[in-house]
């Protein structure tokens, strides 16, 4: 048998065993110097840097007058049609700028849903929809029943006078809209997968 001598210097052996291989399967590897995806990196990293502080701003500025507004605007609404409807009082004892009133308040509502929607969602997903739409519900529930316990509650009579009991169940109002957008979130991530 012969004798076989091994080479112990880590070059010599590091040479031989690239010798083989073929550079073009190496090409990527090569490309991770590059500075462009340096410079990729530094560029998403100073987008994320301000997505919280600006989610903060659209949240304060947008999200919170949107959901004040769409709240009474639900809750006027349903007080209204609860009292034409449960009481049967007709249209025609409606103030006679009532078709104005109700125009304008149709206006505060459309200004009111973008303003929540883009606020706490994102104006391209349409199933966002839910966060205005859960808003207005809420402001809708209160306004049937405050209009339909007034006969017999000290409280829906002052929340009806306007002496401002009503912005008690503000945080109520603020919570739901964002169980809303994660439970449309959640689905939209459960269908996706």
């Amino acid at each position: 048998m012969r004798k076989v001598n091994l080479d112990t210097k880590s070059e010599k052996s590091a040479n031989t065993f690239f010798d083989n291989e073929k550079l073009d399967k190496n090409a990527a590897l090569d490309s991770v110097d590059n500075a462009k995806i340096l410079e990729l990196e530094n560029e998403d990293g100073f987008k994320n840097e301000y997505k919280p502080f600006i989610n903060v701003l659209k949240q304060v500025f947008l999200f919170l007058p949107g959901a004040f507004l769409l709240n009474f605007v639900g809750f006027a609404v349903a007080a209204i049609l609860t009292d034409i409807i449960l009481y049967r009082r007709a249209f025609e004892t409606l103030p006679p700028d009532f078709p104005l009133q109700f125009g304008l308040i149709g206006f505060i509502g459309i200004l009111g849903i973008f303003m929540t929607w883009f606020g706490l969602g994102d104006i391209k997903n349409r199933k966002h929809f839910a966060i205005p739409a859960s808003v207005i519900a809420t402001g809708a529930i209160f306004g049937v029943l405050v209009k339909a316990t007034e006969d017999f509650s000290d409280l829906a009579v002052r929340i009806l006078e306007g002496s401002g009991d009503l912005i008690y169940l503000f945080p109520l109002v603020l919570i739901i809209p964002v169980l809303a957008k994660g439970i449309v979130d959640r689905k939209t991530e459960v269908a996706s997968k």
